[in-house]
């Protein structure tokens, strides 16, 4: 089993499930457990409950993040639940970014990892409201180690990559995909890094630690790992796009500054975009609007 292949295990079905499990003391008998996923209503007299596959799904997601453990006769959370859905993103993708290779759900970054490496071969993101929801889908494989992604997971992937900060729900159109952007992922994972406002790091030492974190991105272990996949070499000395567009995002609205001044030698270059005045930086300052 695994998150795509359990496409109605949404992450607030997951969510709901680890905070009633938590509330009730961590542990249930299963028949218990059951009634929790899928208590029913009453309605005429009798008693409706939800289509089975939606709690088996959401039982199933937790299962695969190893977020609950379960017997015959009982099930336990295996993790101290967070304390809001905010924090539940952060243990979701804690945990797929620890992944080992060879894991089944690392289809889910290693796939985002093959747009960022797509939008750079690409030079843009145009290309993915460009192709039908088949042709996506295959193109993504790709960028993972078998024929793993399909029509019916792909809305299961997209909807846990916005869900951790990695899209943007596309208002006027419901059938679009998600804008891929991983601007809000970015800012949480500057918060969770510990840093205070106002603090300066070199560019070089700023994209290490974004890579650190999150490795589907430029110079990450999954974005080399997509461009070998893909037989995908830059030759541009630029950084992709998608990470380009999300960080002159984060500029724009102050969670980050990006000083194009200092040592030239020092400088990274974000993809070419001559509506917006920072075409390189040498330094990131940290939330400088929060510095006392």
């Amino acid at each position: 089993m695994t998150l795509l292949s359990s496409p109605q295990g949404t992450p607030e079905r997951v969510w709901s499930l680890v905070a009633g499990l938590s509330a009730l003391g961590g542990t249930l008998p299963r028949a218990t457990y059951d009634g929790l996923l899928n208590p029913g209503f009453e309605r005429d007299g009798g008693e409706v409950k939800a289509k089975v596959t939606l709690a088996a799904d959401a039982h199933n997601a937790a299962l695969s993040l190893n977020l609950v453990e379960s017997s015959r006769d009982q099930v336990t959370l295996s993790v101290s639940a967070p304390q809001d859905f905010i924090g539940f993103a952060d243990v979701v993708h804690d945990r797929l970014v620890a992944l080992e290779s060879g894991d089944t759900d690392t289809t889910i970054l290693e796939g985002f990892a093959w747009i960022v490496a797509e939008s750079d071969r690409q030079g843009g993101v145009e290309w993915i409201y460009q192709s039908g929801r088949d042709e996506f889908a295959d193109k993504t494989n790709e960028g993972l180690v078998g024929k793993e992604m399909n029509t019916t997971k792909a809305v299961a992937w997209r909807r846990w990559l916005t869900f951790m900060g990695l899209g943007i729900t596309m208002p006027h159109d419901r059938n679009a995909p998600d804008f891929p952007s991983p601007a809000a992922r970015v800012a949480r994972e500057l918060r969770r890094s510990g840093f205070v406002a106002g603090a300066k790091l070199p560019a070089g030492e700023f994209l290490e630690l974004l890579s650190q974190r999150m490795p589907y991105l430029d110079r990450g272990r999954l974005f080399l790992q997509a461009c070998q996949r893909m037989g995908y070499a830059s030759t541009s000395g630029r950084l992709s796009p998608l990470l380009s567009t999300a960080l002159r995002d984060l500029h724009d609205d102050h969670t980050l500054q990006l000083v194009p001044s200092g040592d030239a030698a020092e400088r990274v270059r974000l993809s070419e975009d001559s509506a917006h005045a920072i075409d390189a930086f040498t330094t990131a300052i940290l939330f400088p609007g929060e510095a006392s």
